[in-house]
């Protein structure tokens, strides 16, 4: 998925390759001098390069590599070629893979990144801006092919719960810990409109700064706003400004607007945040057990 954030690498793979090569390693040399360094991956012990094998049998043995087992056949649609001899998981295949192993909020962050407009990265951002990897319509088409695989029916279950198009981690964490189901450790929330648009009407004119405005997670019907504030992207001083602008104009256009930080989006302060955002939109929350809630926290990180 470091590999999938970067801007148009769909585009540059072209289609997926067969499903029916054989894509299983034969040694750990092979992986090792595979051209890894070209797309920088650099395996070390603390860090392994994770591999796909077709059999217990073809497990390699090595502290740089790491295996896990696929011994099923492979959806249509799973693996690119990404260099000569190197084959890498399609974003759909890394869903399902998620499926298998992970939990379902996990699995469901992990499809609204996919869906969304950014991918995660190690750099100080922590995300880099591209376009989405697939629509709601081909992952279902992929979940068709993949009817009988391990973590399918998890994969469809987070699709269930997916909002797009986020556009940062963030968001993404915001939306899903609203919205869970209590027994999840969210709040039950219902969904709202992600990166939606904001037209003033012809009355609104004189109150507003702009004209439009893109907000963060909108529950339209309520006239209400959440609007994601990081600390690295609205810092500098032209952005307080324009955020300023932004708030004071909605507020007088009617909007209720909540600011919301990734310190907000944890213990006590997420309950209270939880309650702000109920009140607004005329519903009593429901709040998880406080056990709950934290687990889905982290397993949003």
């Amino acid at each position: 998925m470091r590999l999938w954030a970067h801007k148009g690498l769909l585009n540059r793979l072209g289609n997926p390759c067969s499903s029916q090569t054989d894509w299983s390693a034969r040694s750990s040399r092979d992986v090792l001098k595979s051209g890894l360094e070209l797309l920088g991956i650099e395996p070390t012990r603390d860090n392994p390069v994770h591999i796909l094998v077709d059999s217990s049998e073809r497990r390699l043995r090595s502290q740089r590599v790491k295996c896990h087992v696929w011994s099923g056949r492979l959806p249509a649609g799973s693996l690119y070629q990404i260099a000569p001899g190197l084959l890498i998981t399609s974003p759909a295949f890394c869903c399902l893979l998620d499926g298998v192993r992970s939990s379902l909020p996990h699995v469901a962050s992990r499809v609204m990144e996919c869906l969304g407009l950014y991918g995660k990265s190690e750099d100080s951002r922590g995300f880099m801006d591209r376009d989405p990897l697939f629509t709601d319509d081909e992952l279902r088409s992929y979940l068709m092919s993949a009817k009988g695989c391990p973590g399918v029916d998890k994969l469809r279950r987070a699709l269930g719960y997916s909002m797009h198009p986020a556009r940062s981690p963030l968001e993404t964490k915001a939306a899903l810990v609203l919205t869970l189901p209590i027994k999840l450790g969210g709040y039950g929330l219902t969904r709202p409109e992600l990166n939606y648009l904001i037209t003033p009407r012809a009355e609104d004119v004189p109150f507003s700064q702009f004209a439009r405005y893109e907000v963060d997670i909108c529950w339209p019907e309520r006239r209400t706003v959440i609007e994601v504030d990081s600390t690295l992207y609205h810092a500098s001083a032209e952005k307080i400004d324009s955020d300023a602008k932004k708030r004071n104009s909605l507020k007088s256009m009617g909007w209720k607007v909540a600011s919301v930080t990734s310190g907000q989006l944890s213990g006590d302060a997420l309950d209270v945040l939880a309650r702000q955002i109920a009140r607004d939109l005329w519903v009593s929350p429901k709040m998880p057990k406080p056990e709950r809630r934290d687990w889905l926290v982290k397993e949003l990180e």
